[in-house]
């Protein structure tokens, strides 16, 4: 049943998040699953984030407020950094969000909105939690990982010394705060979550005519990789692993200049409600990333997809802990051998494929998340 915010009126929640949908993510899709799950529970929810490719303006979004800032998000395209600069005007009128505001959920700590979003909590008194969705980011330029150090160790430790709550998603991320902040008793890990109506297993038919829609084969075992085409989520390492004996398709990013392998397919950036088919069109997903655990795993398993793991500590979290997945040293170079021992053995696969689906099913959803995230709020406001 659903449950109804603590006061005589709803109480208003005012999440921040430098970028929403369309423009695709985990981060992203957390989002639109907390602010539409809370609107289903009769909270007034709105969001400030910036306006993307859409017309900046404050408009109703399927029964949430949005306020969308023109930003300019030219690092994204130059290095791989989403980080919208925005206009001074623009972050004076935040101020007025902020107040209008019960609690502020901010996305994370690296982005400029955070921080100022932040500093008009603290003037207008308006409490508000933090949600770290990732820890470090190994990016390979070595500026931008010390601007991210300086920034961790500065403005993002103003940002959560004052927060009522910190939100990380999973154990690794919150180690790493306990050991930083003054009062680690105000860290709660929040598990992500996974709408396993729309993320579920398909037909042979649905499945053909999936892979026929994208240009993809549809007589090979075929290997997933979801994300853009960045060295943080394994791009080169999954690249490197062609095989004889699968083709990999690659969602999120544009086919590169000089990769014409005709075993690696790239279908480009596509629409959040595409991609169930496609993760159910597959046989096995891939998950190289490094420092952090996309919520790609969560979405896989829910598909019934078995599915590698980098041998990263970033992706030890509840929901790898259980069956359905292997971790295999991807850095290492071996993960065309572990593509072709699993396409070897489809029973094996999936076999394994099914035991995560159950697992997940049973363990992972976004009611478990939005209750655990109305628990925090009613102690905050």
């Amino acid at each position: 049943m659903a449950t109804s915010a603590p006061h005589s009126r709803p109480t208003q929640v005012l999440h921040v998040s430098n970028q929403i949908s369309p423009h695709t993510g985990g981060l992203e899709t957390v989002v639109a699953a907390q602010t539409h799950g809370l609107r289903d529970r009769g909270w007034q929810v709105s969001v400030l984030s910036s306006a993307d490719t859409l017309q900046p303006g404050v408009r109703d979004e399927d029964g949430v407020r949005t306020v969308r800032m023109r930003g300019w998000n030219g690092l994204e395209e130059r290095f791989g950094v989403p980080f919208n600069v925005f206009s001074p005007r623009a972050l004076l009128a935040m101020r007025g969000e902020v107040r209008r505001a019960d609690i502020v959920h901010i996305h994370d700590v690296i982005y400029l909105i955070s921080w100022v979003a932040a500093l008009w909590c603290r003037l207008e008194r308006t409490p508000y939690v933090v949600h770290r969705h990732v820890g470090v980011v190994h990016h390979p330029i070595a500026l931008v990982r010390l601007a991210q150090w300086l920034v961790l160790g500065s403005i993002a430790r103003g940002v959560l010394a004052h927060a009522e709550a910190i939100l990380p998603i999973d154990e690794n991320i919150a180690a790493g705060l306990r050991a930083t902040v003054r009062d680690p008793s105000r860290v709660e890990v929040l598990g992500n979550g996974v709408d396993g109506t729309r993320f579920r297993p398909s037909s042979e038919e649905e499945r053909v005519r999936t892979r026929r829609e994208h240009g993809l084969p549809v007589d090979r075992p075929l290997a997933l990789f979801v994300g853009r085409n960045v060295p943080k989520k394994g791009f080169a390492v999954v690249a490197r692993a062609a095989g004889d004996d699968y083709d990999i398709v690659f969602v999120g990013g544009p086919r590169p200049a000089g990769l014409d392998d005709p075993r690696l397919h790239f279908t480009g950036p596509l629409p959040p409600a595409d991609m169930p088919a496609v993760y159910a069109c597959a046989d096995v997903m891939i998950i190289a990333s490094v420092g952090e655990c996309p919520l790609t795993v969560l979405e896989a398993m829910s598909t019934a997809l078995p599915v590698l793991l980098n041998d990263d500590p970033a992706l030890r979290s509840p929901w790898t802990a259980g069956p359905g997945v292997r971790f295999v040293d991807m850095a290492g170079g071996q993960l065309p051998e572990a593509l072709r021992k699993l396409v070897a053995d489809p029973e094996a696969m999936r076999e394994m494929g099914a035991e995560g689906h159950e697992y997940v099913r049973a363990r992972f959803s976004w009611q478990a998340h939005l209750d655990q995230l109305e628990s925090v709020y009613r102690s905050v406001v």
